[in-house]
């Protein structure tokens, strides 16, 4: 297998996260194991389960369709910028890419009177930065954003589309907040993946943007290469994932056999590690299903970044292209003890994990509803 051998590179990425302004130092600040979390200012949340959240600096003011547009232009701005400069793709090509959006709830919420789309906000987005392309908009739960990514490299892939620009974006909102207070998926105190007092998620916000297009349309290398993805459903509850772990099991063989690989071609495993107990249980089981043998090793971006729901699997996709890039799988923050449910298996914890040869890495998210995802990514020479 050669990185060559893959339809879809990953040309130019922008993200705007609680860690950080950019996709680099989003990136930097996962490695020195550093966590964005803190104190929730943008509405009162006296009475709920938590007070603790992701939310990203620098946005004060800005509430509902304004902030999802003002981050999700910061992380699309950044990505053209870095594909027209950086990565040689035409202006003309890149004002005119599809759009697809992962969002999952945005502000939906907040509204009042007639029912509004998922979107409203796109044209604040489209028309500062001269986006004229045509917008496809899902919303999977926690999986929207890894979909916008499968659905973004299906379009290159087919000849469809030229380029895309893959985003994912949400905003922290009072409705979302209490909804998931009273679901009690919250953490009272912050997220802490894989460990064995992990009690919940923390709730989070921010925008990524992947521009896709193919191999030979990039100059030099790429940021990576898409090699495979797929999706499924458990439709076991409406919030519950299937605890036996065999319906995702059965995902991300699909995703390694699209990509034309086995598991010992993944290096690394960015987990869905939301924190909370049943997600944790059930993806224990799924890494015991698809690595038998425990050599990929698994790291979470949540207890750093929070859980920003549809904009999470586009963040997630681009940490893990980074940590295939450097060879170097980001540490969990707020993993203090795995769970012995990860007895012999190499959890990134307390420190950056090299990763070994194999080239491949997997992002994968789990969302209500039963709406798993995932992408296999291909690295590219630093």
């Amino acid at each position: 297998m050669t990185a060559g051998t893959y339809g879809v590179a990953v040309a130019a990425a922008g993200a705007v996260t609680c860690l950080g302004d950019s996709a680099d130092t989003t990136w930097q600040a996962l490695l020195q194991g550093r966590s964005g979390l803190g104190p929730l200012t943008l509405f009162p949340a006296d009475g709920h389960r938590s007070t603790t959240t992701g939310q990203v600096p620098g946005y004060d003011g800005t509430h509902g369709g304004d902030r999802l547009a003002a981050l999700a232009a910061r992380a699309i701005g950044q990505a053209v910028e870095q594909a027209s400069a950086g990565a040689g793709l035409a202006a003309e090509d890149v004002a005119d890419a599809w759009v697809v959006l992962g969002i999952s709830l945005g502000d939906i919420f907040e509204q009042r009177g007639q029912d509004v789309e998922l979107d409203h906000f796109w044209d604040r987005v489209a028309q500062p930065l001269g986006l004229t392309g045509p917008l496809v908009t899902l919303s999977s739960a926690c999986s929207s954003g890894t979909d916008a990514v499968a659905y973004g490299a299906d379009l290159i892939a087919s000849g469809v589309a030229r380029v895309v620009l893959a985003v994912g974006v949400d905003s922290l909102e009072p409705g979302k907040f209490t909804g998931h207070s009273r679901l009690k998926t919250m953490s009272p105190d912050r997220c802490r993946p894989y460990d064995a007092a992990s009690d919940g998620t923390t709730l989070a916000e921010g925008a990524c943007c992947l521009v896709l297009t193919a191999p030979q349309d990039v100059r030099g290398e790429p940021l990576a290469h898409l090699a495979g993805w797929a999706a499924g459903t458990d439709i076991d509850s409406l919030t519950s994932p299937d605890m036996s772990g065999e319906n995702a099991a059965r995902m991300l063989r699909a995703a390694l056999a699209m990509a034309g690989a086995g598991p010992r071609d993944v290096a690394h495993l960015n987990g869905h590690g939301s924190g909370t107990p049943v997600n944790d249980e059930m993806e224990a089981a799924v890494y015991r299903q698809v690595f038998p043998d425990g050599q990929a090793v698994l790291s979470g971006t949540k207890g750093a970044l929070g859980h920003s729901l549809g904009a999470t699997g586009t963040v997630e996709a681009l940490v893990t292209a980074y940590a295939l890039r450097d060879r170097t799988a980001p540490p969990t923050a707020g993993l203090r003890r795995p769970h012995e449910r990860w007895a012999g298996i190499p959890v990134a914890a307390g420190r950056p994990a090299p990763l070994g040869g194999a080239p491949l890495g997997l992002s994968v998210t789990y969302g209500f509803g039963g709406a798993n995802s995932c992408v296999v990514l291909a690295g590219t020479a630093r």
